[in-house]
């Protein structure tokens, strides 16, 4: 039976202390001396009133050891951060979000002091500092860790917000643009014009490949010659997402792509004729090399200095010996000024809803999961497969077949500075940037 016993005179408070005594689960007998609000018992009573607490939640099996929430949020991320099973990219953006955002704020703080409203006061701040996706991603990634620390008994509740309990207070009427920007078809063409004017016909089909596979730029720079089939056997020719190009360690490595999402995709016929010109046009291992031959980069550099062009135009660079310019003049594309390669992956996803594709045909091209009895019941057929590669080639056909106007076009726009251009590579997925905006300012961001 629960008990309390003096322990010693606090000279400060001029009161004696006394702590509780009860039986844990295991038989033995536990001893605390501090309330839920970290306050010290000062009567007999006190302590044995918080003791036979404890031994009500042993017989309810909801007990909690008190010592567990004294343990700190630095200690706890380090026993947990080992425990969570991620990928190679997703284990090193949990670790920098930890170290950059979340320990610097909590680290010292216990596990049982971290509250709901000051956790609510701190994503508040963050929003003034980060891009919404990034705060979102480290707000995800302190949930589940105090998700885990509730089932471990470390504390009793989590206390970040989830998306539902966040919505109390000042009433945030739906966003009147959506912060992924889609392209048209028609956009896409000219968004591939202006790559073929930097990279010839690897920059253009490279465009175009993102579009209408709705391919990661991570798996395009990854894509091999083997994986390219183009002999049509009456099955389509066809694209194969086997693998990603992902930075392990300091250095580019081929894995398996982002949630193992591999797939065949068929071609439509523009496109597998594109191909064959692209791999004609070099011999190397991949198919969209870099100029020097080598696996494309597409890090900060790839999105400042040449993605960034492509969208938003470029005045032409003069050679100073007088020599043809160095870059070529390109005008801005209009309507798509914020655009990130993955945006055209939303895109298609966009124009095979609009052509009212069956759902299930549509998600395994994007090589998503659908949920539920809808996935388990719904199967694609090689009809419908070979009914979205005859569309997409009827919207190349439009697109192509339009008319060419000044209003599809802009006025070169200025070149932006550095930490914009991470905020929009952050925009691609919560896990983009192998370096976090906080760090931005000296390092490169990679892409995933």
């Amino acid at each position: 039976m629960a008990y309390g016993e003096k322990r010693g005179y606090d000279k400060k408070a001029r009161k004696w202390r006394y702590r509780g005594r009860y039986k844990k689960p295991d038989g033995t007998w536990g001893s605390v001396s501090k309330d839920d609000e970290g306050q010290p018992f000062y009567t007999e009573r006190s302590a044995e009133a918080y003791a036979h607490g404890l031994e009500t939640d042993v017989r309810r099996k909801t007990f909690l050891d008190p010592r567990n929430g004294r343990i700190t949020v630095q200690e706890w991320s380090e026993l947990w951060i080992e425990s969570v099973e991620l990928a190679n990219r997703s284990d090193k953006t949990y670790r920098q979000r930890l170290r950059t955002v979340i320990l610097p704020k909590w680290g010292k703080l216990a596990m049982g002091d971290v509250t709901t409203v000051a956790v609510k006061t701190w994503e508040q701040q963050l929003r003034k500092q980060y891009s919404a996706r990034y705060v979102k991603s480290v707000m995800s990634i302190m949930r589940v860790m105090f998700d885990d620390a509730v089932t471990s008994k470390v504390r009793a509740d989590n206390p970040v917000p989830t998306l539902q309990s966040r919505r109390r207070g000042k009433f945030k009427g739906k966003q009147e643009h959506d912060e992924v920007v889609i392209a048209t078809p028609r956009q896409a063409l000219l968004l591939a014009r202006n790559a073929e004017a930097m990279r010839g016909i690897v920059g253009y089909t490279l465009v175009l490949t993102i579009a209408y596979c709705g391919l990661r730029i991570s798996e395009v720079a990854g894509l091999r010659r083997e994986h390219l089939v183009l002999d049509d056997h009456g099955q389509g020719c066809r694209l194969l997402v086997q693998e990603q190009s992902q930075y392990v360690d300091g250095e580019k490595q081929q894995v398996p792509p982002k949630y193992g999402s591999t797939g065949s995709i068929i071609l439509p016929p523009f496109l597998a004729g594109l191909l064959r010109q692209v791999l004609a046009s070099h011999g190397k291992e991949w198919v969209f090399p870099s100029p020097t031959g080598k696996k494309m980069d597409t890090g900060a550099y790839f999105y400042a200095d040449i993605w960034r062009r492509w969208v938003d135009g470029h005045q032409a660079v003069p050679d100073r010996q007088g020599r043809p310019a160095r870059l070529p003049g390109m005008r801005a594309v209009a309507g798509i000024q914020d655009i990130v390669p993955h945006g055209l992956r939303h895109s298609m996803k966009v124009w095979l809803d609009e052509l009212k594709h069956p759902r299930v045909a549509v998600e395994e091209r994007m090589r998503h999961v659908l949920p539920g009895v809808e996935g388990t019941y719904s199967h694609t057929t090689l009809a419908m497969e070979l009914d979205i590669a005859a569309d997409l080639q009827k919207l190349w056909e439009t697109a192509l077949g339009v008319k060419d106007h000044h209003r599809e076009w802009e006025a070169p726009r200025p070149r932006r500075k550095r930490h914009r251009e991470l905020k929009l590579i952050s925009q691609e997925s919560p896990t983009a940037l192998t370096v976090d905006p906080a760090e931005a300012d000296t390092e490169g961001g990679e892409v995933a």
